[in-house]
């Protein structure tokens, strides 16, 4: 997908005229800069239509590369010492990254010999990624987050500019220890960069899922169910005719009984009835059943009707709390979760056996919290060292 942008920083505008849509679009000169952005260019002052550009179509060798233009069987090679006789009519993406060109290229002085090359080549790459994570997150989160990623990429260069390599500086005084800890910091920034990135996809990924229709959401995970149970009941009836061995019957029996179960366990009835109706269908074509009737697989519908009635009964209850010294243990029925809320930030070692305890910090809910369960109970009472009897 590629789209028309107006001039960035460092784009001089050449003038206005019209687009593919028909739509008048901002030109901007081919430069260096752009190039690995640049989607259509054509000839300064020409009125021929606009032809695609193709970024390091070919690779020569070590840092070498030979830019294309026009359309197959008709592409030529342009170099860079021609890019001042283009211009740019489309890009695929606007230039997020372009404020911090030379501090790219400056970053590699030290430890590469072509660190213009290897700076033009972290500016595409992560440009790229930037333009790919935007279309996960919501529209009026992106400004935030680019400016967070353009600040923690600026980091990571600042980091890696005091990083050098021996073949680059010379081996003659070269202060191997202080390198290492360049490297190490260079190495910190780099992961500090990729750990935020993947927290934002996920919670955007979270916050989408959550948005998600409630049929949507139900087909999704039957669709991701049915998947399991069919290569679970595939291998079983493979066991069954002979052509597979080595295995025992009763574990994939098993893992689709468990799989089940734990729908069955949330009140999710649709999906455990096409769950059942699924291994009835299957155990009609063939000789052996797959699940047999006594087991208690088919009366999984039964159960999660149950549970999803206890559960809805449970909703409508008011939230139990209980204070202890360092904050407040909650019932919170209608969240289905058990959450306790601390007073001040617990230390390092609680928050440790919070997690291992299968509770996780809540930041809607400013809470750690799990499901609501007799376990999660009794893991609360360990964690805080709870000995009342009220619960």
């Amino acid at each position: 997908m590629t789209e028309i942008k107006a001039n960035k920083v460092g784009e001089g505008q050449v003038t206005d005229r019209t687009g593919r849509d028909g739509m008048p679009v901002d030109i901007q000169p081919l430069s260096v800069r752009n190039a690995h952005r640049a989607a259509m260019i054509r000839k300064r002052g020409s009125e021929e239509p606009p032809v695609p550009f193709l970024f390091r179509k070919k690779h020569l060798g070590m840092a070498s590369f030979v830019h294309l233009f026009g359309y197959p069987r008709k592409e030529s090679e342009l170099y860079p010492a021609e890019f001042k006789d283009w211009e740019v009519t489309e890009f695929k993406y606007p230039g997020y990254l372009e404020s911090l060109w030379e501090q790219a290229c400056d970053a590699y002085r030290w430890s590469s010999f072509d660190p213009d090359i290897r700076g033009e080549s972290d500016i595409m790459i992560y440009e790229e990624e930037i333009h790919g994570d935007l279309k996960k997150i919501p529209e009026k989160k992106h400004e935030d987050y680019i400016a967070a990623y353009k600040q923690k990429f600026a980091a990571q260069l600042a980091a890696l500019s005091r990083c050098a390599n021996p073949m680059v500086t010379g081996r003659s005084g070269f202060d191997i220890y202080k390198q290492e800890k360049a490297n190490r910091a260079y190495q910190n920034r780099y992961e500090e960069l990729r750990n935020w990135r993947d927290k934002v996809l996920k919670a955007a990924e979270r916050m989408e899922e959550k948005n998600r229709p409630e049929e949507e959401k139900q087909e999704k995970a039957w669709l991701s169910l049915k998947q399991d149970i069919e290569s679970s009941a595939n291998t079983i009836h493979e066991l069954d005719t002979g052509k597979c061995k080595g295995y025992r019957r009763a574990l994939f029996v098993s893992s689709i009984l468990n799989k089940v179960s734990t729908y069955a366990g949330k009140g999710e009835v649709e999906i455990v009835q096409k769950a059942v109706n699924f291994i009835s269908e299957y155990n009609a074509r063939v000789k052996k059943p797959i699940i047999t009737a006594r087991n208690k697989f088919f009366s999984l519908p039964e159960t999660a009707r149950e549970i999803r009635e206890k559960l809805e009964i449970a909703k409508g209850q008011e939230n139990k709390v209980f204070s202890f010294g360092e904050g407040t243990l909650v019932w919170n029925y209608g969240e289905d979760r058990l959450q306790i809320l601390f007073d001040k930030i617990p230390e390092d070692d609680k928050r440790k056996e919070l997690k291992s305890s299968g509770f996780r910090w809540s930041p809607k809910n400013k809470a750690w919290q799990r499901q609501l369960t007799r376990n999660a109970v009794c893991a609360a009472k360990r964690v805080l060292n709870l000995q009342t009897k009220q619960f």
